[in-house]
């Protein structure tokens, strides 16, 4: 008999970790840091993790699930929970956001961790320019897509989804109640929509789907955007702006991106990219990629401000009082850090109205509208759907012979051969 049981993402978008058992076997879907944790205010106004503590410190403050025999035993300090490895846990990260990555630096190093092989180069090329996990430094074990992981009484395979992110992938995992399908997170408006509909229709009839809910609480108002739009606005906008374009593009969005160098490009203009994503991008293997400061200094922005793009990061905003912004120039939000939600989006907000430049949003969601949502399972038609990552799960209504099963976070196993 096999169940399933749900450490994260109940509730709140993020912190993906679902956990799956039978036969004292266990199989880990990803495995990421709540972005909303529990007790978040004992860590604010310059209170912090401490870094050699930090497992601890997010294990006593419940901001890491108390699972046994998943943690490294130096990282435990004493916390009364079992570490090390039981040589019965494997773990499938979906794809490379700090929300479904965060804590696999704390995972003990025998307990083998899988991903896409994009994945895996991403997280290296990520911490290679500095952007690390907590704890350890892990690169995922590469499975192609369509080859079987066979892990104890389980048999896990790996789709390409599409999400805002390359390589994000959505898992078979087969047991013995049948399959357990999870999207991880996934949309249709990308680039790639026949990648998450394949995945959909190739888990048809699944156990039981559990599938990403972000959107929902948003309401079903929003139409998404496509990324060809998103190609266009940036376009447009380069073409309409005389002056010294500023942009914050979404970083780990590589596919973006690609498009937006050679959208650049063939508008005349270069953009000058801050140092950890020049590191990154070089490391990727793109080219033609400046960085502030060492390629590309104020005076040569000064004296040629139409013939670049400057991606903006809330430190950066003090050099723009020595360049030429104003009602000639614009910013253009891609997706890129602060987001809406961020304490820092307000501060952003008061620059570019102290500066008097205009600013558009240009972006889209990295997941699917409520009614692609519905959709999917419509595609997949499982007997059971665990909606997660989501504020308000319930706004989606499964079609008829589908059960939707709300989750609980902490531990409650759910049965799948529950009624069968």
């Amino acid at each position: 008999m096999a169940d399933i049981s749900f450490w994260g993402g109940v509730g709140v978008i993020g912190a993906s970790r679902i956990l799956i058992e039978q036969d004292g076997w266990r199989v880990l879907l990803d495995f990421g840091i709540d972005l909303t944790p529990p007790n978040a205010e004992l860590f604010q106004h310059g209170v912090a993790l401490r870094p050699e503590y930090a497992l601890y410190d997010r294990l006593r403050t419940g901001q890491a699930p108390p699972l046994p025999h998943i943690y490294r035993e130096d990282a435990m300090h004493g916390f009364p929970l079992p570490a090390g490895s039981d040589q019965h846990t494997a773990v499938f990260i979906s794809h490379a956001h700090i929300d479904h990555i965060g804590l696999i630096g704390w995972i003990d190093p025998a307990i083998p961790i899988y991903s896409s092989p994009e994945t895996a180069r991403l997280m290296d090329a990520l911490a290679h320019a500095g952007e690390t996990l907590e704890g350890y430094s892990r690169t995922p074990i590469p499975v192609e897509e369509q080859h079987p992981v066979t892990f104890g009484p389980f048999r896990i395979t790996r789709y390409p989804v599409d999400h805002n992110v390359i390589g994000a992938s959505g898992y078979a995992v087969e047991t013995e109640d049948g399959v357990v399908a999870f999207t991880g997170d996934i949309r249709l408006h990308g680039r790639h929509p026949e990648l998450s509909e394949s995945f959909a229709r190739a888990v048809h009839g699944a156990r039981a789907l559990v599938i990403e809910g972000t959107t929902l609480s948003a309401g079903f108002r929003e139409a998404p955007r496509f990324e060809s739009t998103v190609d266009k606005l940036f376009a447009d906008a380069l073409r309409d702006t005389p002056g010294l374009v500023l942009m914050s593009l979404y970083h780990r969005d590589l596919e973006r991106v690609e498009s937006f160098l050679n959208i650049a490009k063939k508008a005349g203009r270069k953009i000058i990219w801050p140092e950890n994503m020049a590191t990154l991008f070089k490391t990727w293997g793109f080219h033609d990629i400046l960085e502030f400061g060492s390629d590309v200094d104020v005076a040569t922005i000064r004296g040629n401000p139409s013939n670049f793009i400057l991606q903006v990061t809330p430190e950066f905003l003090p050099w723009l009082l020595d360049l030429p912004v104003g009602p000639g120039s614009c910013f253009l939000h891609a997706n890129g850090p602060p987001g809406a939600r961020n304490h820092r989006w307000d501060v952003l907000q008061e620059w570019l109205k102290f500066l008097h430049v205009p600013s558009w949003s240009i972006g889209n969601r990295g997941h699917a509208s409520p009614d692609d949502l519905n959709q999917l399972v419509e595609w997949v038609q499982p007997d059971i759907l665990f909606p997660l990552h989501s504020q308000e799960p319930d706004r989606i209504i499964p079609p008829p012979g589908t059960a939707r099963w709300l989750p609980q976070r902490g531990g409650r196993r759910y049965s799948l051969d529950f009624a069968k």
